[in-house]
């Protein structure tokens, strides 16, 4: 259920960060504004984060009961804690402090990076213990990709769309598959 929350959740907040007047991007912005975000998109990428950080926790449990362990989860968790702990200081700075701060990309940039690092290597890890259809691990890993070229700034930011949706799919998936009593045939790494 969390995976859901996240992913419509995330969707939602693109969505709703669209529909704010255009902001400015790279020397745009001598002569204009950067785009705010409103009480709204902030929370929904509040609830976002947190269930983003609740649902692959789910997920890496699961991997972890088909004996993938070892530095790689550590890493992925890491790298996702530090892009959701990056985004949240900037809806924190962009909703109460300065929504026209200059150094918003001093967070957004590195947010994105880690986020779509971890992402890729929960998609990766998850793809390895079989514990998702292959579609889902690729639809995971192909719209996390498309991450980094959301810009937050223009209608670009609709790019993140495809990744939430994804992420709710996924949700989906196992919600459907707990109702259904069906369990995921879990492999040992090199068995076939």
């Amino acid at each position: 259920m969390s995976a859901v929350v996240s992913g419509v959740s995330w969707s939602a907040a693109a969505v709703s960060h669209n529909l704010q007047p255009q902001g400015c991007v790279a020397e745009g912005c001598a002569s204009s504004v950067m785009r705010g975000s409103t009480a709204l998109t902030g929370m929904l990428l509040a609830v976002a984060g947190l269930m983003l950080v609740v649902s692959v926790s789910g997920l890496l449990l699961m991997t972890r009961r088909a004996s993938q362990r070892g530095p790689l989860v550590w890493t992925a968790v890491t790298s996702l804690g530090v892009g959701v702990a990056c985004f949240l200081a900037a809806g924190v700075v962009s909703g109460f402090v300065d929504a026209d701060w200059s150094g918003m990309p001093l967070l957004v940039a590195p947010g994105i990076v880690f986020l779509v690092l971890g992402l890729l290597m929960v998609a990766t890890i998850v793809w390895r213990a079989r514990v998702l259809p292959h579609q889902v691990s690729v639809a995971i890993l192909v719209t996390a990709l498309l991450l980094p070229l959301a810009n937050e700034q223009t209608s670009l930011v609709l790019l993140a769309v495809p990744f939430g949706l994804a992420w709710a799919g996924t949700g989906v998936y196992l919600l459907a598959r707990d109702r259904h009593g069906v369990r995921p045939r879990v492999l040992a790494p090199n068995s076939t």
